[in-house]
């Protein structure tokens, strides 16, 4: 095994390639990925308007591995989440009023376009505050 902080060079097709571990020497196998190489995020949203969860990342995908939502106004909400700013909603979280909603995710949501934000969207209702968390995988 190779120990990894970071993502392996890509080898060509039928070339010989070594397990990774990570740093304490611990196999890494997908869907987990080396702690290095995982990112959190966490905003507070209270506007109609798109706004950014995570920012994007020079060269890399951040897939979705993880994401909860939690309410606080007395209305359920809808809230939309898209891979990268402007771009189609990849997955909407219905919260209910004074609740929470979220997914975690057997297999990572893979990010369409490298270096892009995260964005959520949701709708502009009076005294609605939601606060989103989420997991994420750092892929070249």
């Amino acid at each position: 095994y190779i120990a990894r902080q970071t993502n392996p060079t890509a080898v060509a097709d039928a070339a010989v390639s070594f397990g990774s571990s990570d740093d304490l020497g611990r196999a890494i196998t997908r869907p987990i990925q080396a702690r290095d190489l995982i990112q959190t995020a966490y905003a507070t949203f209270a506007t109609g308007t798109e706004a950014t969860l995570i920012s994007g990342v020079a060269s890399t995908f951040l897939d979705l591995i993880y994401v909860m939502g939690a309410n606080n106004s007395d209305a359920a909400v809808s809230v939309d989440i898209r891979s990268g700013t402007a771009n189609g909603v990849v997955m909407t979280l219905q919260i209910p009023a004074s609740g929470t909603a979220g997914v975690a995710l057997p297999v990572p949501l893979p990010q369409e376009a490298l270096a892009s934000a995260w964005t959520v969207d949701l709708p502009d209702i009076t005294g609605t505050t939601v606060s989103v968390s989420a997991l994420f995988s750092k892929e070249i």
